[in-house]
């Protein structure tokens, strides 16, 4: 069954899965109460960010417990696992000690960086540009986090908000070498394109074509 299920579909399972547990979270913290099991919930991610997927047993509801049995297999944690993980602790980070919602549908991470970078700026150096830069450099996913933690702080510091779900999509991809050229392009572009009132393709380039896995179980 597992082995049927192409790596599109479990994209697209991730995704819905991200946007949940989210969507669950900002609708608590904005109907104007205060909920100390929330605040808690996400004190809980923020320190779970350096963690290895499923080894932290406060957060798995949230993260690998998120996804449905098609993306947990193996001895391992799953590229799945991997990036539901990293987008909910990095998720946490972001919204920390913020009243509004930082998870925006829409606002891939090429498109939130190039919001806070002048286009007469986007050549030069500047904090934003060479942190999204080391992002896409990045060739592990020890790096990509390391880096993309540096980022997120720049973001929830000038109250930039970033959607997840695409993010989680853009982490899987890395993994996998036949779309991590895919995602890295698709973050230049958006990077480097004048400022559009377009939102973003959604979810992600989900469009963009499939892994080799795909193509041969064609």
């Amino acid at each position: 069954m597992i082995e049927k299920q192409s790596h599109t579909t479990r994209d697209e399972s991730l995704h819905k899965a991200v946007i949940g547990r989210i969507g669950v979270i900002q609708a608590r913290r904005g109907d104007g109460f205060r909920h100390p099991d929330i605040d808690a919930r996400l004190a809980r991610l923020r320190r779970a960010v350096l963690a290895e997927p499923g080894t932290v047993p406060e957060i798995w509801d949230d993260t690998v417990g998120s996804l449905p049995d098609g993306l947990r297999f193996g001895e391992g944690p799953s590229q799945w696992e991997f990036a539901v993980h990293e987008a909910m602790t990095l998720y946490a980070l972001h919204q920390q000690s913020k009243e509004a919602p930082v998870h925006k549908i829409g606002v891939s991470l090429g498109t939130a960086v190039q919001k806070l970078v002048p286009a007469s700026e986007r050549d030069k150096a500047n904090p934003l540009r060479s942190r999204f830069q080391a992002v896409s450099l990045a060739q592990t996913r020890a790096g990509v986090t390391h880096h993309l933690r540096s980022l997120v702080a720049l973001l929830r510091a000038a109250d930039e908000p970033l959607d997840y779900g695409k993010l989680a999509i853009d982490l899987r991809q890395l993994q996998d070498p036949v779309l991590a050229p895919y995602v890295r392009l698709r973050w230049g572009r958006t990077f480097a394109r004048v400022a559009s009132t377009e939102p973003d393709a959604t979810p992600n380039s989900l469009q963009n074509g499939s892994s080799t896995t795909d193509s041969e179980g064609a």
